[in-house]
């Protein structure tokens, strides 16, 4: 079981034509190798990076960033044990999954900063992507009125349309729910598949448009070209409240 303590459920199989069966379960600190391997896939880094030792290295970086600060996972795998999918999310008042992320975070990023280039990624996302992040959250006041934020949702690539992602996020939506979330937040942006949250009828309650900030070019060119966005889901709002009624055998994860 690894950090993850809690009970969970074990659904049954997911499984489509053509693609293995997938199941899920908490994550473990042994997964972080494929999570972080599956982010350098995700989103991969820019030209001059990309193909570099670099580039696994910010990977592991943003993978532990959002780990760091999440107190309950979910993983996907398939019958053999792959990795094909994440979600790690953050309840207020409840402890860190892995103690140990922080000191593992700190040893990467020093790793980064030996690198002209990855210190640059660094300058980018500590005095720019982070922190437009920050001025997001109190712009919107998203804290003051949610319980919980979604820090990763991932897909591998090789089962998207096999229905992994729609799965851990009922799961999601139901676990939230069982430990008493009201309301939870997520952060995203233009290099992500935002539509899926207008889909799902969650509301975008803060953005910042990269058109309307120029500047944000001058901390490193072509690094800060992203549309950043606060959605917000209201687990009692009608849009969102039928995903997981009755649902509570599925909820997976700790």
């Amino acid at each position: 079981m690894g950090a993850n303590s809690q009970p969970h459920t074990n659904p049954t199989p997911a499984r489509t034509a053509g693609t293995p069966a997938v199941s899920y379960r908490p994550m473990e600190w042994s997964d972080l190798d494929a999570v972080a391997t599956c982010f350098d896939r995700v989103w991969p880094q820019r030209e001059g990076i990309a193909g570099t030792p670099v580039a696994p290295l910010i990977a592991r970086y943003l993978t532990l960033h959002y780990l760091e600060q999440s107190t309950w996972s979910n993983v996907a795998q398939t019958s053999a044990g792959e990795f094909v999918g994440i979600t790690l999310a953050r309840v207020v008042g409840r402890p860190a999954l892995f103690p140990q992320a922080h000191g593992a975070l700190m040893s990467v990023r020093a790793g980064l900063l030996t690198d002209p280039r990855g210190a640059r990624v660094i300058e980018t996302l500590e005095d720019g992507f982070f922190v437009r992040e920050g001025i997001l959250e109190e712009d919107s006041d998203v804290t003051a009125t949610t319980q919980a934020e979604l820090e990763l949702f991932m897909v591998n690539p090789d089962v998207r349309g096999a229905g992994v992602g729609g799965a851990l996020w009922r799961q999601l939506l139901a676990a939230l729910h069982s430990m008493g979330v009201r309301a939870f937040f997520l952060h995203t942006d233009s290099s992500c598949d935002f539509g899926f949250y207008d889909h799902k009828g969650l509301s975008r309650v803060a953005e910042r448009l990269a058109a309307d900030h120029p500047e944000d070019a001058n901390l490193a060119p072509g690094m800060n070209t992203d549309d950043q966005f606060i959605y917000r889901a209201d687990l009692a709002g009608t849009a969102l409240g039928g995903a997981f009624d009755g649902a509570q055998g599925e909820v997976c994860g700790a």
